[in-house]
């Protein structure tokens, strides 16, 4: 009897997180209420998004984290394959596998995974940061130990602060990436998603690279 309702449990809390997925992800997070996600994964009890994962900001971090958990399967496989052939050779190696937006990246995650990831990184960036466990982002860890080590000597707060900003701005391309497939207006013509993704590798190896200015040492 324990068993079939443990079953029925999870069951009922994957409907919960397969709506919210679905809602967000057509929506995005701010437009949806836990009701709404009650109402689309069909319970009956407004309380049910509570008693599964606490908060609607809970459940988002799960969903994150189902998603990284799945991503980071195929960036570890990149990252094995490039140190297996004795790289990296250079930052935009590693840095082509930390911005992969083809669809071989995406493999398993579900269909609306990855417009749900797009609506966090477009508005909740900060959620990502917060949501993604150390287990969950060993490849990722991989690559920007790689980056660190090919970056000039610089102090440590400044190494720091590089590598996020390079993250914030890979976010951000990823943001306007998918707001251009919904609107390609917004997108000058010529600007395919391929040369974009090029030159933003260009560009982060540039802020990577870039030397102290005295103006910054000033600030140290």
């Amino acid at each position: 009897m324990l068993d079939e309702r443990s079953t029925r449990g999870e069951d009922t809390r994957e409907r919960i997180k397969q709506a919210a997925r679905r809602l967000f992800a057509d929506r995005g997070l701010d437009a949806v209420s836990i009701r709404d996600i009650t109402r689309e994964a069909g319970q009956k009890n407004a309380g049910s998004v509570n008693y599964y994962f606490r908060s609607k900001e809970a459940l988002i971090a799960e969903l994150i984290t189902d998603i990284a958990a799945i991503l980071e399967v195929g960036r570890n496989r990149r990252v094995d394959a490039m140190e297996a052939a004795g790289g990296p050779r250079n930052m935009g190696e590693v840095l082509d596998i930390l911005i992969d937006l083809s669809d071989e990246a995406a493999d398993g995650v579900p269909a609306d995974g990855r417009r749900f990831i797009d609506r966090v990184i477009a508005s909740h960036s900060e959620m990502l940061f917060e949501a993604i466990h150390i287990d969950l982002d060993t490849a990722t860890r991989r690559c920007i130990a790689h980056l660190r080590r090919m970056m000039p000597a610089l102090p440590d707060i400044i190494v720091a602060q590089r590598i996020r900003l390079a993250m914030l701005q890979a976010f951000a391309f990823i943001a306007s990436r998918s707001a251009a497939l919904a609107s390609p207006a917004l997108w000058p013509e010529g600007w395919t998603a391929e040369l974009a993704r090029r030159t933003l590798i260009d560009g982060l190896e540039g802020l990577l690279r870039a030397p102290l200015s005295d103006e910054t040492r000033r600030h140290l």
